[in-house]
């Protein structure tokens, strides 16, 4: 039995972790965050919750099917009925289409704390700000100084730019420095009545926005008229570092053109959230990367295909290659 650290309590990492427990293997997960999920988060405000980050996945790979399959028996995840809209301008209309979209039930962190049931600790609130291999293993250290290990791999499971801040040294770390994230400025909106669109979910294609959907018309939540509001990564770009207090007049207006309505009614909350890592830049297409040893492994959607599927098949490739 085997001993694995995982940086990054995302889908990625878990599905690392759900392939190593499988053989049999001993996992502590870190995370900097409270809890798992990474970008399937959930915000909740006193009785309003939305799904802040990833809004539904889909399988293109039969393994991926499968595991929909057995999570969908497992009650954790359930079909999202949803027609989605197009929106280009002043043009709006339904695009139906032959995908069946899921989402983790009653929010999307459900997924990620199944799978995290096969760790052996979860270490939260733990920011590891440096990894080193030894004689013995590999060690993390985290920020406020406290070492962990050693252990007999390490799964990288975190953004790029974190990725290559653990080990300057390391060569196969130190190359996700040349990978580019787009962030995601994403606006989130409670109202005591339900708004008058004809859609729960529509892409936008033109403005600011690229997303809104009416979270409450997801299986297993709160009835309350809730909304997620997603940027474009373009215009996210572009904004980046744009104080919040003008980032949000902009999408507000951009979302009551949406609805075709002069101004957005009065809501009862309002959140903005900047995702720094939302999207790669470019489609890496590698699956994972690996030192030569197979003692490291670094996954995530961004080296495989910018979603959950692509996280999931990821982690999964970088756990068999440290076996």
């Amino acid at each position: 039995m085997a001993h694995y650290a995982i940086i990054g309590a995302g889908i990625a990492g878990l599905s690392a972790l759900q392939v190593l427990s499988a053989a049999g293997h001993q996992a502590t997960v870190f995370d900097k965050s409270r809890g798992s999920g990474g970008r399937m988060a959930t915000k909740k405000l006193a009785a309003d919750s939305w799904d802040m980050g990833a809004q539904f996945f889909h399988a293109h790979s039969n393994e991926f099917a499968t595991q929909l399959s057995q999570w969908q028996q497992q009650g954790v995840i359930a079909e999202w009925p949803v027609t989605p809209w197009v929106i280009n301008g002043t043009r709006q209309h339904p695009s139906a289409d032959e995908q069946k979209r899921y989402v983790a039930i009653p929010r999307m962190t459900a997924l990620s704390r199944l799978l995290l049931q096969n760790a052996t600790h979860f270490e939260a609130n733990t920011h590891i700000s440096g990894c080193e291999e030894t004689a013995q293993g590999w060690q993390v250290t985290a920020s406020e100084g406290e070492i962990f290990g050693p252990y007999d791999g390490l799964v990288v499971a975190i953004p790029p730019a974190q990725a290559a801040a653990l080990a300057s040294n390391d060569p196969v770390l130190a190359v996700t420095s040349e990978t580019s994230m787009l962030p995601c400025w994403t606006l989130l909106l409670s109202f005591d009545t339900p708004l008058p669109a004809p859609y729960d979910a529509a892409f936008v294609k033109s403005g600011p926005l690229a997303w809104v959907s009416r979270n409450n018309s997801k299986p297993g939540r709160e009835p309350t008229e809730a909304w997620v509001i997603q940027a474009s990564h373009l215009w996210s770009l572009q904004h980046q570092d744009t104080p919040r207090h003008e980032i949000q007049k902009p999408l507000l207006a951009a979302f009551a053109e949406a609805l075709r309505l002069p101004a957005v009614p009065q809501w009862r909350h309002l959140w903005l959230h900047r995702w720094l890592y939302a999207l790669p830049e470019k489609k890496m297409n590698q699956g994972f990367q690996a030192n030569p040893q197979q003692t490291l492994a670094i996954c995530g959607d961004w080296l495989h295909s910018p979603n959950i599927e692509g996280a999931w098949l990821s982690g999964r490739t970088a756990a068999n290659a440290l076996l």
